[in-house]
């Protein structure tokens, strides 16, 4: 009879050995998940052979101030009755619809809330080809979910709409559904 090989385990790498990168992953996701939120919208449609259909959507969203103004894609809430937001600790609130741009794909909730912390906005002109950038947000539901990347390239863009943006960031970072109006930062 034969004695089985001996292994010998390895205990994995701790806090305490992570390297100055994972380090910064990790401070860049402590310091802007509070301001991150998860939406969902939901609405009525009218289907020919079932009549009224509820829906239900899901994006993101991000807080821009203390009295609770939410930034987020038009997409998210277009013809939605309801808004709901829910923070990275679970507590969930009703929004209001305080303004869209549907030509830019923008709009703005406002939830009343305490203690809200606003992202800290950047200036996208500093931007270069080649920065890494960070995209939190709810893809498939999964809340406070981050992806990193770099800025793939910064050019002009027409969309479908006719519209056009004079200066598209256009990211590697894996961004899925529910993603959708959620921060990319640097």
């Amino acid at each position: 009879m034969s004695r089985p090989n001996r292994v010998e385990i390895t205990e994995a790498a701790g806090a305490d050995t992570l390297d100055s990168e994972e380090q910064n992953n990790i401070l860049v996701y402590r310091k802007n998940i509070p301001s991150v939120v998860n939406i969902t919208s939901k609405a009525v449609t009218f289907d020919f052979f079932y009549g009224l259909v509820p829906q239900e959507g899901q994006g993101s969203g991000f807080i821009i101030d203390k009295e609770g103004h939410i930034l987020t894609n038009y997409h998210v809430i277009a013809d939605a009755r309801q808004v709901e937001v829910t923070m990275h600790n679970r507590k969930k609130f009703r929004a209001t619809v305080v303004g869209t741009d549907p030509t830019h794909d923008l709009a703005v909730i406002k939830i009343d809330a305490p203690n809200l912390t606003p992202a800290v906005l950047g200036d996208s002109r500093n931007l270069q080809v080649g920065q890494k950038v960070y995209a939190i947000g709810n893809p498939f539901g999964l809340a406070g979910t981050m992806t990193r990347g770099i800025v793939s390239s910064i050019r002009p863009v027409k969309e479908p709409n006719g519209a056009a943006i004079d200066e598209a960031i256009q990211t590697d970072a894996a961004i899925n559904p529910g993603n959708s109006g959620g921060p990319l930062m640097n």
